[in-house]
């Protein structure tokens, strides 16, 4: 039978854990390696939302892209998802900064779905330079974005120019912003960018498209759940109900 042991090695293989950046906690964060269930929850978090799922669904393990446990614990409440993964018996393994820069992993499936053709990773800073096929205005490309990826809305700064040359930086990458400088990109897609970067962004004519944290990556989750699935066929794998509590108005 299928383990949780055996599903780590298994991403591993595709998004190897040593590849996480020196902050970031990747990797086996509750549970046992020896764990075993039919059904596994697949989440962007693990919230106590997502731990009632797994609780109502009888699932025993849950693969989190962001760490459920991220920085070092001083304290553990009953209340805290920690605590409740603990006493629910829950098994997380959580795939955050090696999943972002993997072959086709967050970062890249992002890219893909904006259209933009990868020419240059930058790993270190997960980061992409690629190019559109065609020119694009910035409110036709951040129409073509929203409609792609299905979301119900996003910001984005217009530099008055057509733009080509593109960095892609998911999730919180709008630091990225001063190497789309560096290399000469007219535009940065991310989900998350400060003020003052963006104020940077609008003094050097580069466009921001700025989608929110959780669009820039839930995006990985279907595609996980799909090639966990054609791995693991004796194991039913259930996107989580997880969803964005930001709303967007046009």
């Amino acid at each position: 039978m299928t383990n949780a042991k055996n599903i780590l090695d298994f991403i591993n293989s595709f998004a190897p854990f040593d590849t996480q950046m020196s902050f970031d906690n990747s990797g086996l964060l509750t549970g046992d390696e020896n764990a075993v269930s039919d059904k596994i929850i697949v989440t962007l978090d693990v919230t106590r939302e997502v731990i009632e799922q797994a609780v109502s669904e009888n699932a025993g393990i849950i693969i989190s892209h962001h760490p459920v446990i991220f920085n070092p614990i001083k304290s553990l409440l009953s209340s805290s998802v920690p605590f409740l993964c603990a006493k629910n018996g829950l098994t997380i393994i959580s795939a955050h900064t090696n999943l972002d820069i993997a072959p086709n992993g967050v970062n890249d499936t992002l890219a893909r779905l904006c259209g933009v053709v990868p020419d240059k990773y930058l790993n270190d800073d997960c980061l992409i330079f690629g190019h559109l096929h065609s020119t694009m205005d910035c409110p036709t490309f951040a129409r073509y974005i929203k409609n792609s990826l299905n979301i119900s809305g996003l910001r984005f700064s217009d530099s008055g120019k057509n733009i080509s040359k593109i960095a892609v930086a998911c999730g919180a990458g709008g630091n990225n912003v001063f190497l789309a400088r560096k290399y000469s990109a007219d535009a940065i897609i991310t989900g998350e960018i400060k003020h003052h970067e963006i104020i940077f962004a609008n003094d050097n004519n580069i466009a921001v498209f700025d989608l929110g944290h959780f669009n820039s990556e839930n995006i990985i989750i279907p595609e996980l759940v799909k090639k966990l699935s054609e791995q693991f066929p004796d194991i039913t794998f259930i996107e989580s109900n997880f969803t964005d509590k930001m709303n967007y108005i046009n």
